[in-house]
């Protein structure tokens, strides 16, 4: 339920971003460029290249909520989307907006939901092994800023993709090489 929680806010952020991209559709160039280097400026604080006050914030709300209900996963998992708290706020801001660019607001739905799915899985699989993942905590701590830093990169690879138009031309060839993808959603 918590997974269904924060994917119900990221969809309606998708579709939201998607409907407000189509009103700018005549200036898609000009909205590629302002996205390309949103996308960059979070890589570079991913990296920690660049400092930002505002997207290190943390805001908590204590709940006293009893667990094992359903009604409080879905709440704490809408409370856990719109936290957005420093560890997915670049890369979700990197998703809206590649989404606000996006052609439809379906398509926009369905970045945010393989966004959702990509975030979820992680905590179901936690939730399924806790106990065998206790062991292998170390692993996670040693890896986390290496992999922080290469997102980071990526996204930052992303903007600049995105500005030059190859993000595009990208998107082009991956449909070309593999047309079963237009069936997909």
């Amino acid at each position: 339920m918590l997974f269904l929680g924060f994917t119900t806010v990221f969809i309606a952020l998708g579709a939201s971003a998607s409907a407000i991209g189509r009103l700018f559709a005549v200036y898609r160039y000009e909205a590629n460029i302002v996205g390309g280097g949103i996308i960059i400026q979070f890589g570079l604080y991913m990296t920690g290249l660049f400092k930002s006050t505002l997207l290190s914030r943390d805001i908590r709300f204590q709940v006293d909520m009893k667990g094992g209900r359903y009604l409080s996963a879905f709440v704490m998992g809408l409370a856990f989307a719109f936290g957005w708290t420093p560890c997915i706020g670049p890369i979700l801001g990197a998703t809206l907006a590649m989404t606000a660019v996006s052609t439809s607001v379906d398509s926009g739905m369905l970045f945010l939901a393989v966004y959702s799915l990509g975030l979820g899985v992680p905590f179901m699989l936690t939730a399924l092994f806790t106990s065998r993942m206790v062991t292998h905590i170390g692993l996670f701590r040693r890896i986390g800023r290496p992999l922080h830093i290469g997102s980071g990169l990526l996204l930052i690879i992303m903007g600049i993709a995105m500005i030059t138009g190859y993000l595009s031309m990208f998107g082009i060839w991956l449909l070309n090489t593999f047309p079963f993808l237009l069936n997909i959603g």
